[in-house]
Parts: structure tokens; C-alpha cells; sequence
């Protein structure tokens, strides 16, 4: 049930699971940011049991943490957090972030000087604090899903392919844009109840594309703050999953589900379709490398990007029908630990 004694101005909210390294990097960040304004930090780990619960008890008293007994996904562990929350307005931030200097009272400040603000989100960096062109995203298209890469975002950058524009051109004040990613995102509570919060039916990759189009849809302004800057270390948690390219299959899956939700059926299968000739296009224009005399290297690169593409080409057939219910198998044997 949803706190109704709210006292607090901002709760950041962590979703973690097999991250408490990088979760201890992120509440180190998040606790000496110098924004001032009273705020509750709650972390919830989706049933990964890494240590993260006693390391957080020991090392960051002050932070509350839930222990849930199932892994909800991101969608369910956030939603789950900010029932426990009390906060006027809510950050959603990834384990694997750091805040840089005071991109929290920075974001906040946008929330209380723009009536109209929807979702707030910043620039992500790397770690040399280069900026992460590709963490940008428009809404999804057919057209902008088929050509997407990372060549091609920057060729076209001017023309905003993809939504990376705003990115692109850095300004010093907020910019309205379609969608943030959920990396790091800042919002009203009375804002993300009304958007309906998280959609738990996406397990991951496209529930915060769903809340961007849900909050603008109910009349709020999305805006990307340049000014705060983030730094992503990105992916850690779905790379373990290896060369099962788990995450390539769920990231289309999830966008032809929201596709389906928001453009209706035919639109979602002209997806699948486009999508099936792409991946019959990049497998053949790397089978013929191999006639090629080249590299090792180059060989090994090729190799991987047609396993990648072939489990794309499966998807596309139906042939990956774990994705369309996909739950993580239940932890089994583990205690429920509490801080």
C-alpha cells in the first residue's frame, strides 16, 4: 500500500540483482551528492542474494532495503520499492550508476521550475565521461527499429534518427524529447501514479519506453537535462547471461509487445517481418566474409554477430517462444535475508 504520510522530498529507488559492487559504488554517489533536500534511498534486490543485503546493513545504515523472494524484474522490484516510499518525487537509478557532482539537485531543480515536466532524465556518460550517444531512444518505429545502429544514429544525428539529437547538440537548458531511459529517471509521484506506473508486463527493456509514451500521452513534457550528468557502466547484470544473447531476443520481443499495445497487431507483425528480412540480410552479408581473406579477428567478430543474428532471425519465426512469458526460474533453497 502506498505511504500517505509522504514527509520526504525524493526517494531514489535501486533495483538490484548479482550487482552489489556496483551497488556500492552507486549509494556512495548517491548519499555524498551535495543537493540539498531531504531524501529516503530504498533498495530492493530481485532475489539474487549477493551479498548486497549485508553489505548495505553494514555500510549504509541509512538506506532501506528489501529483500524480495522472487525476481520481479525491473518493472515489478521499482513498482514493489515505491510502495514503501514516502517521497514527493521519486528517482528510479540503476545500480550500475554514479551520480556526477550534483546531477540530483540539478534534476530536481528542473521538476520545481517546469510545471509541465513529465519524466526528467540526464546525459549518460562513460566512466571518462564521454557521452553515451546510444543510451538515447525515440520512440520505437518500424523505420527507426530496422536502421537503427550506432553508425547510423550519428551519420544522422542532425535529422534526430532515433531521438538522438538533443544528445548530439548538448544544450544548457532542459530539452523536450519523447522518451528517457530508464537508467536513470526522475518524476511526480502524483505523476508516475497516473502514467500507471511501471507496466509489469514487460520483464525488462521496454517498460520505461512505455512510461515515457504513457506520461506524455497524459499531457506531460519529457525532458532531457544535459546539465546533470550520470555515468553508466552499463549491462552487467544481463551480460551474464553470455552467449545466450538473452538480452537481444527480450529487447525485440519487448519493443513488438509495445508495438502491439500502442500501433495495433499489423503494425506489430510488419515489424516482425522487416525484422526477419534484416537478420536473412546480416547473416548472409557475413557468411560471404568467410570467403574473404581476412583476419582472425575480423573472423571471430563475424562469427559472433551470426550467432546474434540467427537468434534474431529464430525470433522473428516464433521460434524463441520463451520470450513471450518469460519468468526466471524461482530461487530455490535460498532464506529470505533481512537488513
Amino acid at each position: 500500500m502506498v505511504s500517505t504520510n509522504i514527509r520526504m522530498e525524493l526517494s531514489v529507488i535501486i533495483v538490484n540483482w548479482n550487482s552489489a559492487e556496483l551497488l556500492r559504488t552507486c549509494l556512495k554517489s548517491v548519499l555524498s551528492s551535495s543537493a540539498t533536500c531531504d531524501l529516503e534511498v530504498l533498495v530492493i534486490d530481485n532475489a539474487s542474494y549477493d551479498g548486497s543485503a549485508e553489505m548495505v546493513a553494514n555500510e549504509f545504515p541509512s538506506v532501506t532495503f528489501i529483500q524480495s523472494e522472487e525476481n520481479m524484474g525491473f518493472s515489478g522490484g521499482n513498482n514493489r520499492a515505491f510502495q514503501e516510499s514516502s517521497g514527493k518525487n521519486v528517482l528510479f537509478l540503476n545500480p550500475d550508476t554514479e551520480l556526477v557532482d550534483d546531477a540530483l539537485g540539478t534534476m530536481l531543480a528542473v521538476l520545481k521550475t517546469r510545471p509541465d515536466a513529465g519524466v526528467i532524465g540526464p546525459k549518460l556518460v562513460n566512466p571518462d565521461l564521454s557521452v553515451q550517444i546510444d543510451c538515447m531512444r525515440a520512440f520505437p518505429t518500424i523505420l527507426n527499429q530496422l536502421f537503427d545502429s550506432s553508425a547510423t544514429r550519428k551519420v544522422f544525428a542532425k535529422f534526430d534518427f532515433g531521438g538522438v539529437k538533443p544528445v548530439i547538440e548538448e544544450s544548457n537548458d532542459p530539452v523536450s524529447v519523447e522518451m528517457l531511459p530508464g537508467t536513470c529517471v526522475m518524476l511526480r509521484r502524483e505523476v508516475f501514479d497516473q502514467a500507471g506506473r511501471f507496466n509489469e508486463k514487460y520483464f525488462m527493456y521496454a517498460e520505461d519506453v512505455e512510461l515515457s509514451y504513457q506520461v506524455k500521452n497524459a499531457g506531460w513534457t519529457n525532458y532531457y537535462v544535459a546539465r546533470a550528468a550520470v555515468i553508466h557502466h552499463g549491462g552487467r547484470s544481463s551480460e551474464q547471461k553470455g552467449e545466450s544473447f538473452f538480452s537481444t531476443v527480450m529487447m525485440r520481443e519487448t519493443v513488438w509487445q509495445f508495438l502491439r499495445a500502442t500501433h495495433g497487431q499489423w503494425y506489430a507483425q510488419v515489424y516482425r517481418t522487416t525484422i526477419c528480412l534484416a537478420a536473412v540480410g546480416r547473416i548472409t552479408v557475413l557468411g560471404l566474409l568467410w570467403l574473404l581473406p581476412v583476419s582472425r579477428q575480423i573472423r571471430s567478430h563475424a562469427a559472433r554477430s551470426c550467432h546474434k543474428w540467427i537468434k534474431v532471425l529464430r525470433w522473428s519465426v516464433g521460434l524463441e517462444s520463451w520470450a513471450r512469458e518469460y519468468k526466471p526460474a524461482p530461487t530455490q533453497g535460498r532464506r529470505v535475508v533481512t537488513a
